[in-house]
């Protein structure tokens, strides 16, 4: 698995179908020296179209760009769900969401109620952190959390999933600020350099609210507003994510850990219905009356 990295577009669909299968076959491994590192960085409503990579002309993602560049990147996906609860409990346990009655995002306990749903994902059943935690992986989770809520008041920990620690928010137990889930990513990977790790890395961008750099503002100040805000909360992104693989390299783990990044589901649409569509630029508009949102 040496040299190998990941990146897919908008939906993880190799990921979630594969989850618990590959980490099955990570517990065959017959020593702990050929069991590679696993990374798992899951941006939050980031487009395909936000990479440099993959067109865009506002943002740049040179970071990103590489690691699509160093392996392999998946071009036919599906989506389990639209929405981010569902989507992140299909990454967790490999099967559909509706298996689990994670219908919606998780909210109140009148949401949940009115939606014929758990207060949280169950944590009685099979995950991949679980399974990999069998075969002798210290298990790290930090970032967005969202298989519950921070409404809900007795959910379970993270741990209790299969994660020997973890810090998160949109959930229970240690909290974290959104900028401070790469830096305990990285402390992380620093103490356990020794040994196989999986950390899923569960990143705030690029979702709302937005906490743009500085300095990125000031680079794209040339940008109307709404582009210089989105280019400059995706660039941070890159840039942080960057100082995770330059970690790998600098403790000379890049050759021994498998990193895959994707988005959980595609971005926020905020523009007219048309631009659900993706199309030809000379096309026709496609007739979109009556299909609802």
């Amino acid at each position: 698995m040496k040299n190998f990295r990941g990146v897919l577009p908008r939906w993880l669909t190799l990921f979630l179908g594969l989850t618990v299968f590959f980490a099955s076959t990570v517990v065959q491994a017959q020593t702990q020296a050929n069991q590679p590192n696993i990374i798992f960085i899951f941006a939050d409503d980031l487009g395909w179209g936000d990479l440099s990579r993959h067109g865009s002309k506002t943002i740049e993602t040179p970071n990103l760009d590489h690691l699509a560049e160093q392996g392999s990147e998946f071009y036919q996906f599906t989506v389990s769900n639209p929405v981010c609860s569902p989507s992140r409990a299909a990454v967790m346990t490999g099967q559909y969401p509706a298996r689990n009655n994670v219908n919606r995002h998780f909210a109140t306990v009148e949401h949940h109620y009115r939606f014929h749903m758990p207060d949280w994902l169950d944590n009685t059943i099979v995950t991949m952190p679980k399974v990999l935690k069998q075969a002798g992986y210290t298990t790290a989770h930090f970032g967005k959390w969202h298989l519950t809520n921070r409404a809900i008041q007795d959910a379970p920990l993270p741990t209790t999933y299969g994660y020997d620690e973890s810090a998160v928010f949109n959930g229970p137990g240690k909290q974290l600020d959104a900028r401070e889930t790469y830096d305990y990513a990285i402390d992380f990977i620093k103490r356990n350099k020794d040994k196989p790790f999986f950390l899923n890395l569960w990143i705030h961008e690029a979702h709302t609210p937005h906490y743009p750099d500085p300095e990125l503002m000031k680079k794209n100040a040339h940008l109307d507003e709404q582009h210089q805000v989105y280019a400059s909360v995706v660039e941070g992104a890159d840039m942080r994510i960057g100082r995770v693989l330059d970690t790998l390299k600098t403790l000379g783990l890049e050759d021994n850990t498998l990193v895959v990044f994707s988005s959980d589901n595609g971005p926020e649409i905020t523009g007219p219905e048309s631009k659900r569509f993706l199309e030809d630029p000379d096309a026709k508009v496609p007739d979109i009356e009556g299909l609802g949102t």
